[in-house]
């Protein structure tokens, strides 16, 4: 990856503003936007750690003065919980650590008000938006065009925050740079205000952003904003009650003209240097010397064992032992699960070793391994840290692969062009080496399978399953609900309980129905 941002910030760090935030949103008069704090505001420094925070989970590396108090550090990281959050309650991931009391119980899709994970996902987001905030504060008077831009990113942040709040928890607290300074208890805001806001955020930041692959590797740009955009309005009527596919379609085309380019190789997006893809729209920026997180290592580590030849295989000598692939993703690929005929190069199974069924959900060897992450070069170089530990792999947030799908679904639904929407979806199955479809085998439920082919193990297949109305419903996976052979699920586990030490600090929420 392009560790620029990282090197600058690690030195500098010490001299921002960032303290621990002890989880509560309800008393802002402890939070970081507080401007009466002691510290120092130094702007470079404030608005790289702002783009830090998406994959390192503290101030000191791995561990050290952590953003969330009280918790373990390592597993505080944004995208490890999204991965635990949008796969393990699916039909793709199931995780063997029963030891891990917040995550296990995932596995069943088994949320509670007081589950470490849901509470550590929301301070997570806050603690973003009060960093965003502050920087937003602090700059305020200025107006020259390097703050300009920062500004807009910084905004862009926010924005990206507050829509994973928006379908993770619905309705929820809301604070910008001019509310909530000193002691204030935020109001709270309705799951549609707050897609409102957003949509607007973005529209307006649009034009002062740089355009698409013209800014720095790992910052926001217009396309990212397309991108953003074009996921709030393909889930416009789960957040809102109104579908907004036509506008969902515009904005995945955005991007799909922007210049970018699809990998040639599948794999090729998942190692450890990825970060010179065209097909990269936004990541979050990993380095195995400068930017190292636990969670970082969880893509890469946490999906491998020790029987599978490490370092040769995935560049790192750490396997955890602790996520694979449910029998019903295999089955997107073989439907007996036998993958020695499949073509599609997307099927990336480790299958030496393994039972295709799962008896055990503790038992890591009881489901195929997924092998899509690699800390490995595409020469086959293993990745930058010396002790073979700390990946440099960057996390594909946006690739255009997503706005092929986006559109293409958008457009089916909406009732455009099959013809294009078609082509979206066999650009993607050309690169993967597999069969062509034609227009009759183009359906919605084969979207959703190709989405699933396609993004497996990206922290996305939940808000799938619950916008094509299958997460809770009559369609069964293994292990769904705790049950060997599947169950359907009450329809409230769509949104995750607000936490409990939430609704204790800030009287003004509410618990989402069915907690």
């Amino acid at each position: 990856m392009n560790t620029k941002i990282f090197k600058y910030i690690i030195p500098t760090l010490s001299l921002a503003f960032m303290m621990n935030f002890t989880s509560c949103i309800g008393d802002l008069d402890v939070s970081p936007i507080d401007p009466n704090l002691d510290v120092v505001f130094n702007q470079d420094a404030n608005f790289a750690k702002i783009y830090a925070g998406l994959a390192i989970t503290g101030n000191q590396g791995p561990a050290g003065q952590p953003d969330i108090a009280d918790t373990d550090e390592g597993a505080s990281g944004l995208m490890r919980m999204m991965f635990n959050i949008n796969e393990l309650t699916t039909d793709e991931a199931i995780c063997a650590w029963t030891g891990d009391t917040d995550v296990f119980p995932l596995n069943s899709t088994k949320f509670t008000p007081s589950n470490g994970l849901v509470l550590n996902m929301f301070n997570r987001l806050y603690i973003q938006i009060a960093q965003c905030n502050n920087f937003l504060l602090q700059t305020s008077g200025l107006s020259d065009e390097k703050t300009a831009l920062q500004r807009a990113e910084v905004r862009f942040i926010r924005a990206l925050d507050y829509y994973y709040l928006i379908d993770l928890y619905g309705n929820v607290p809301f604070v910008d740079e001019i509310t909530g300074i000193g002691a204030y208890v935020p109001e709270r805001i309705t799951r549609p205000d707050l897609f409102a806001y957003v949509e607007k955020e973005l529209k307006e930041i649009e034009p002062i952003l740089k355009a698409p692959r013209s800014n720095e590797y790992g910052r926001a740009d217009q396309a990212a904003v397309w991108m953003v955009l074009s996921r709030l309005y393909l889930n416009a009527e789960v957040y809102t009650g109104t579908a907004r596919w036509a506008d969902a379609a515009t904005y995945a085309k955005k991007v799909m003209t922007a210049g970018y380019t699809l990998e040639p190789v599948y794999g090729d997006m998942f190692r450890a240097d990825n970060n010179k893809s065209q097909e990269m729209i936004m990541p979050i920026c990993f380095d195995g010397v400068y930017a190292r997180s636990w969670s970082g290592m969880f893509f890469v580590c946490s999906f491998i064992s020790g029987d599978m030849d490490l370092e040769a295989n995935f560049g790192t000598k750490e396997g955890w032992g602790g996520n694979r692939a449910r029998m019903a993703l295999v089955k997107k690929f073989a439907n007996d699960g036998n993958l020695a005929n499949v073509k599609d190069q997307r099927a990336m199974f480790w299958t030496k070793d393994r039972t295709l069924a799962i008896e055990k959900p503790s038992e890591f060897t009881q489901g195929y391994t997924v092998a899509k992450f690699k800390n490995l070069t595409k020469d086959g170089q293993i990745g930058s840290d010396p002790n073979k530990q700390f990946p440099d792999m960057d996390f594909p947030l946006f690739r255009l692969a997503e706005a092929n799908l986006t559109f293409a679904e958008a457009t089916l639904r909406a009732g455009g062009s099959k013809t294009e929407a078609l082509k979206a979806i066999n650009d993607l199955r050309k690169r993967a080496k597999a069969t062509e479809i034609g227009e009759s085998d183009l359906t919605l439920n084969f979207i959703l399978d190709e989405k699933s082919r396609e993004f497996y193990f990206e922290a996305q297949r939940r808000v799938d399953l619950i916008r094509f109305n299958k997460y809770t419903s009559d369609y069964i996976w293994d292990w769904k609900g705790g049950v060997a052979e599947g169950t359907s699920l009450p329809a409230h586990l769509k949104l995750l309980p607000i936490p409990i030490s939430q609704l204790t600090a800030n009287t003004k929420l509410i618990q989402n129905t069915g907690y």
